[in-house]
């Protein structure tokens, strides 16, 4: 399975590539973002990123107050996609209704959409209704879960049970639950974790010597003076706080001063990426044992 990275830099692919020459990062662009690192993305360094698909901005559309949004339309992503569908892997519908009532709004801009010659993945957001047995009847063979239905493993198995046998690939929207993606067949999701992690102080950190099988810990770095209660793990308080400087040493030549210094910012999203990276690698084994067919 892969994980993608929301609205990866050209920078953060550069720094990566320097620490890592042998790992490819697979990247999600959004629609809503056509910064000039999408077309360096697209074709200068495509070579140095794994996966690369687009998202088509209708989360910034729900979620910008109205003066933002007057460039994320259909018609403007049908014009976008013709010229940069062929760099994209796979590129989603335009739906712009989140909520379960909204299918044939979304299905009326996927036909739209296929109309002007383009096939982009639809996204579902009602897995009670008729969106995936519509898509399935379609001949779609890959399908993305948007709906805020889907919380827990219950829900998502919910859904999955009515592609069994189907042999279509699900991509889950905005969900890296370690419990969700080992524990279903999952072909792909996406993050912006990597980022938005390190912007509040935090780092995910794999800790071999946790017990049980999610060994993920979330350890705050305490560089701000907290306003509220803080999820997670302190750092001064941190029991494998040995272990995890020893790490950041020998992986990125990255003493606890980086983390919290001028640097800080950069640094931590490497930190950040390279835990999504060892994530994608660990769960692609287990959907092996567990005998899921999600590879590419």
């Amino acid at each position: 399975m892969k994980i993608y990275n929301s609205s990866k830099s050209v920078d953060i692919v550069k720094r990566y590539k320097r620490l890592f020459p042998d790992t490819k990062i697979n990247v999600l662009r959004n629609f809503a973002v056509r910064d000039n690192d999408v077309a360096l993305l697209c074709k200068r360094f495509r070579s140095n990123i794994g996966g690369l698909i687009l998202d088509c901005g209708t989360w910034t559309l729900n979620q910008a107050a109205s003066a933002a949004t007057s460039e994320i339309t259909v018609e403007k992503y049908i014009t976008f996609l013709s010229t940069a569908a062929k760099y994209f892997d796979f590129y989603f519908n335009f739906d712009s209704n989140f909520e379960p009532e909204g299918f044939e709004e979304n299905y009326a801009n996927q036909l739209k959409i296929e109309e002007s010659g383009f096939v982009p993945v639809p996204v579902v957001h009602d897995i009670g209704g008729k969106e995936i047995q519509t898509y399935i009847k379609k001949g779609y063979r890959r399908v993305a879960l948007g709906s805020k239905q889907i919380r827990t493993l219950a829900s998502l198995n919910k859904a999955m049970s009515k592609f069994a046998g189907t042999g279509i690939k699900i991509h889950l929207f905005a969900q890296t639950s370690y419990n969700l993606l080992a524990n279903a067949p999952i072909h792909s999701c996406d993050t912006a974790m990597w980022a938005r992690e390190g912007g509040w102080g935090k780092i995910r950190y794999w800790n071999p010597l946790k017990k049980g099988q999610n060994k993920t810990d979330r350890i705050y770095m305490e560089e701000y003076i907290p306003t509220g209660a803080t999820n997670g793990i302190t750092f001064s308080k941190y029991q494998y706080k040995k272990e995890f400087e020893e790490y950041l040493w020998n992986t990125f030549k990255l003493q606890l001063d980086d983390l919290i210094g001028k640097d800080r910012s950069i640094n931590k999203q490497l930190v950040n990426t390279h835990y999504f990276v060892q994530l994608e690698k660990i769960i692609t084994e287990i959907h092996k044992k567990k005998g899921f067919d999600t590879e590419e």
